[in-house]
């Protein structure tokens, strides 16, 4: 039986990827690119990935009769709430319009600090959303990431195209940044065959890169890319007189900080490794296939 899938988020780096590994398989009907902007450009470049399967459709949490449509003959979720004060309306909206037309199967990208205790905010709300889709009954799988490897490709206060020093103020510290395609990847495993996800311990899923690296570590490795000397540039000022040069958000000093005192050290490869046959792509792999970023 075919499946019907919606996406939200789907314009972004992990659902523009989960879009691409879905789009021609044979199990799927129907992909539904819930979008407020069924017109853009990026949404009219993933239905050219198969214009018989891939549909962008207007979804605006302030209109719901776009949500109400956009979920008509859904068979399942995939979740990517929006990075802004209106997550919890989002969350709450989509996840009440997907147990009224009988979605089968959730899939929500969260965070790893998705806790009811914890006193990071977006934590907080994603713990919330997390609660909401449990408390439907559909069955449902949590992805729980950690930090980016595309920080580097969106973040340019952090690294700048071409350049050759990379601003992380993160000292000595090793964290397990992680291929967001990897969060597609396995999310597709899964809307395929929700089943697979009967094999965890829990609804939920915390996605590491497979080695912690520090800021030298990894500008070594950039170094071997380009054939020329990468340089770690630390300390918090200056990240943010660079970001400031750069019109680049200052605020995710915060999230850097964290870094420096060990939160993303931990790397958690077994439920992905059980669920797709293989580890999460390494740091290496993620540079060169985006080296024409970096040289």
């Amino acid at each position: 039986m075919k499946n019907t899938i919606l996406i939200t988020g789907a314009t972004g780096n992990i659902g523009s990827e989960l879009v691409a590994l879905l789009a021609n398989q044979p199990e799927i009907k129907e992909i539904r690119i819930a979008t407020r902007h069924p017109d853009s450009a990026q949404a009219e470049l993933l239905k050219a990935y198969n214009t018989a399967t891939v549909k962008p459709m207007l979804y605006d949490v302030e209109k719901p009769e776009t949500l109400n449509k956009a979920f008509q003959g859904v068979d399942k979720l995939f979740l990517i709430a929006p990075l802004s004060d209106t997550i919890m309306e989002f969350q709450k909206k989509t996840i009440d319009m997907a147990k009224e037309h009988g979605v089968s199967y959730i899939a929500k990208v969260s965070v790893d600090a998705a806790s009811p205790d914890t006193d990071n905010p977006l934590g907080k709300a994603h713990w919330q959303g997390e609660e909401l889709i449990r408390n439907t009954g559909i069955p449902s799988t949590m992805l729980r990431p950690t930090l980016f490897m595309q920080h580097l490709l969106l973040v340019p206060g952090l690294y700048e195209k071409g350049d050759t020093n990379l601003y992380l103020p993160t000292g000595k510290a090793k964290m397990a940044f992680l291929d967001c395609r990897d969060i597609a990847y396995v999310a597709s495993k899964l809307i395929l065959d929700p089943s697979i996800a009967q094999s965890l311990d829990n609804d939920f899923i915390y996605l590491t890169g497979p080695k912690a690296l520090s800021a030298e570590d990894m500008a070594s490795e950039l170094s071997l890319l380009n054939g020329k000397q990468f340089t770690h540039i630390d300390g918090e000022s200056e990240f943010l007189e660079h970001s400031k040069e750069l019109g680049s958000p200052a605020e995710l000093l915060e999230i850097y900080k964290a870094g420096a005192q060990g939160y993303f050290e931990e790397t958690h490869t077994e439920d992905f490794e059980k669920l797709t046959g293989r580890t999460p792509n390494p740091f290496g792999r993620f540079i060169s296939d985006y080296r024409h970023y970096f040289i």
